[in-house]
């Protein structure tokens, strides 16, 4: 009898299947092969139900990290991996801790890194954004920007007037 993937004795348990997915990231050393581990990934994490195997792997830690990887397309995945895991509570506040690295995107000249990015900062800060210096550059992005996909998160990011905050 010829078994399939789906078949629930060959599949991988899913702990197992992203601590492979990240081994085989830290092993390879093809870029071809890094963005498709990594897209796959920043997939996964879309799913609550493995954001306890993130915890336990660090994988926040690797889309916090190719947020300055010189490779745009690992940028961009970290982005939205980040994204994805901003949902949840726990990885939202460890998230808000590293503004340090999420702020300079907002200067990505890359639309998807850009959208993104104000994603991001949408998740949050769902209340608005209060810090003046945050404020000001979205204001400057939103008079300089000619996307409307741009545009409408950036009136979502600046639309509540945070200065009862």
């Amino acid at each position: 009898m010829k078994r399939s993937r789906k078949d629930p004795v060959y599949r991988p348990d899913r702990f197992e299947y992203l601590q492979a997915l990240l081994t085989e990231y830290c092993q390879t050393d093809k870029v071809g092969d890094k963005h498709e581990i990594v897209a796959n990934l920043a997939n996964f994490a879309y799913n609550p139900v493995n954001h306890g195997h993130f915890q336990k792997l660090n994988l926040l830690d690797l889309f916090l990290d190719l947020t300055d990887d010189e490779d745009l397309d690992l940028r961009r995945m970290g982005v939205m991996g980040l994204v994805n895991l901003s949902v949840n509570p726990h990885y939202r506040s460890k998230i808000s801790q590293q503004s340090e690295l999420i702020l300079p995107l907002l200067q990505s000249h890359d639309t998807e890194t850009l959208i993104s990015t104000l994603t991001l900062l949408y998740y949050l800060h769902p209340e608005g954004i209060g810090d003046v210096n945050i404020r000001q550059t979205l204001e400057e992005l939103n008079s300089k920007s000619e996307c409307s996909r741009t545009n409408n998160l950036l009136v979502l990011l600046l639309r509540t007037d945070t200065s009862s905050s």
